[in-house]
């Protein structure tokens, strides 16, 4: 947000003369601050203290990694006086491109600081315009934000990782948690929507809300993540802004929506899908437009599909057993349904072809039901979830 400027020649003459005698700025929403409320930062009340479930939070700190040596410690300044929510944070003659790129930094690296509007701020400069602090706007006060803090540490607590399990295991188990407790929410206007908090506590949000919720989940893991932003959409060119998350497992990078793997289907089933879990940049590519250019997704190996054996160039009787086994996984953990994903657009072809027309489909759920899992077997919906090549088999339960 730009400056505002005032038309009438009085104030013009009025804000020189101001500006000439003491130096005042305008904020960055525009308006002068008068000298006697120049005050300068004291900050009385202790910080709120996180809860130490949460201390791993925002430890990557990947944006903070592209900044200047000085905008790093506007970073570090701003980060540190935040928990005692101060009205403004001292900086040391930042130009305002600086603050912008500190101010998305922060709120791209650190899950926790909800506490601030992620869209807005303010800045107080000097006469040569330079920018000597910032002023945070809060979404509440200190003792709210203290009790959400330990709310959302409690729910973090309850997620589950196997132990011993690898990054590709706990990112799975984290993945499938926060699908089946969030549901997508498009109620822009409200900050919470697009928190952690929101995800994890409320059980609702936006993309952005899913993205960071993941993010602070790995976190809380060691497992490398951050949120990166672009557009997203079908193959009909209604692309809109979106968020998802960059994650690290077994030292390659991947692309990972949980917002995405979160569907409803048309009968209003909740699905846990995978269609986008660990993407390359190209697989990712079909459907989202990617800014980040950084840390390149070429590998294969933490694909769902590929790691868990139901990436397909076609379909025999093994591969019936081998769905029918996931099928019954599936069913056992609620997640509704089984995926499996073609190699090409030909072998999907032919793979709707053996389960649809030839009706493998049909045995593979007989199959699944062995296990006394209350499921019909003469009925069930097949979605192909274009342009993966994943096809989504979804029982209907007796």
């Amino acid at each position: 947000m730009r400056r505002r400027t005032f038309p009438w020649m009085l104030l013009l003459l009025v804000a020189a003369a101001v500006l000439a005698f003491t130096g005042v700025s305008a904020l960055r929403e525009g308006g002068l601050l008068l000298p006697e409320q120049w005050a300068e930062e004291i900050t009385t009340l202790p910080p709120v203290v996180l809860p130490a479930q949460l201390a791993r939070a925002g430890q990557l700190r990947y944006h903070y990694g592209a900044l200047s040596e000085s905008e790093q410690a506007a970073y570090d300044d701003i980060l540190e006086r935040l928990p005692g929510f101060p009205d403004s944070i001292k900086v040391k003659n930042l130009n305002v491109e600086s603050i912008e790129r500190v101010f998305s930094a922060l709120v791209m690296d650190q899950p926790l600081l909800f506490q601030i509007s992620t869209v807005y701020y303010n800045t107080r400069s000097n006469a040569s315009g330079l920018v000597t602090a910032f002023l945070p706007r809060y979404n509440m006060d200190r003792e709210t934000y203290a009790a959400r803090c330990e709310e959302l540490a409690q729910v973090c607590e309850s997620f589950t990782v196997p132990q011993g399990g690898t990054d590709f295991d706990c990112e799975l188990a984290l993945h499938d948690q926060l699908v089946r407790l969030c549901s997508y929410s498009a109620e822009f206007t409200k900050p919470e929507k697009s928190t952690a908090y929101g995800a994890l506590v409320e059980g609702s949000a936006s993309c952005e809300g899913y993205s960071r919720a993941m993010q602070l989940l790995l976190d809380l893991q060691g497992i490398p993540c951050y949120i990166v932003t672009g557009k997203a959409g079908g193959t009909d060119g209604d692309a809109e802004n979106h968020a998802w998350n960059k994650v690290r497992i077994g030292g390659e990078w991947y692309h990972l929506d949980a917002t995405w793997d979160d569907p409803v289907t048309k009968d209003n089933v909740n699905i846990t899908s995978h269609a986008y879990f660990n993407l390359t940049d190209r697989e990712m590519g079909l459907t989202h437009e990617i800014k980040d250019a950084q840390n390149p997704c070429t590998a294969l190996g933490a694909n769902y599909y590929v790691r868990k054996g139901l990436h397909f160039t076609t379909l025999d009787r093994a591969a019936e057993d081998t769905i029918a086994k996931a099928l019954r996984a599936a069913m056992g953990a609620d997640a509704n349904a089984v995926e499996l994903r073609f190699s090409d657009a030909i072998a999907l072809e032919e793979g709707l072809d053996y389960l649809v027309k030839k009706q493998r489909v049909y045995r593979i759920l007989g199959n699944a039901a062995l296990d006394s899992f209350s499921i019909k077997t003469d009925t069930v919906y097949c979605y192909d979830v274009a342009p993966l090549a994943v096809v989504r088999i979804v029982p209907i339960k007796k």
